[in-house]
């Protein structure tokens, strides 16, 4: 029988997830919010991946693609949301940019894919603490991609989503 993972909880890697810091600390999360305006105008989808042992991943995905859901990101969503949820950042093209952590409560790991669905790159992004004002870490993908995956920290490596042979169904995306 074949698993599909669609929701974080039942994938069987909550462990994984908590013991990579998935929850960040209460004091970071006293100023968090529930949803923001970008968060809710992201539609939800389920999106394909393939992992590198060739098994089907359905995840239930936020998808920003306009540029309001594009800057908000998980910025000030709270800790408990974020640890069940992913965004699927779509810019529409070939693209450089770089991600920060700024007003992000928790953990992520973030994966890179290229125009055709293929695998660029994953990083580890870790919560600024809370005040934070020094000099940002930025992370950035090795080649130009087109699509970002943002998920709980260790869910990636957790799924077997990391290697060479990881894709992502861009035809699941639209």
């Amino acid at each position: 029988m074949k698993r599909y993972v669609i929701d974080f909880f039942l994938s069987g890697c909550l462990a994984a997830l908590v013991l990579a810091g998935g929850v960040a600390s209460a004091g970071s999360a006293s100023s968090c919010v529930q949803t923001t305006g970008g968060w809710t105008s992201m539609q939800e989808k389920k999106i394909l991946l393939f992992n590198d042992r060739g098994k089907k991943l359905f995840l239930l995905a936020r998808i920003a693609d306009e540029p309001a859901e594009l800057a908000a990101g998980y910025q000030y969503i709270c800790p408990d949301v974020i640890s069940h949820s992913a965004i699927l950042f779509d810019f529409g093209r070939q693209f450089t940019s770089r991600f920060h952590m700024r007003g992000v409560f928790a953990p992520l790991d973030i994966a890179f894919f290229d125009q055709s669905g293929k695998l660029v790159n994953v990083e580890h992004m870790t919560a600024e603490p809370p005040g934070f004002s020094g000099k940002r870490k930025l992370y950035s993908a090795a080649a130009p991609y087109r699509y970002a995956l943002e998920v709980p920290a260790g869910y990636l490596a957790c799924h077997f989503l990391t290697g060479d042979t990881t894709m992502l169904m861009v035809e699941s995306v639209h």
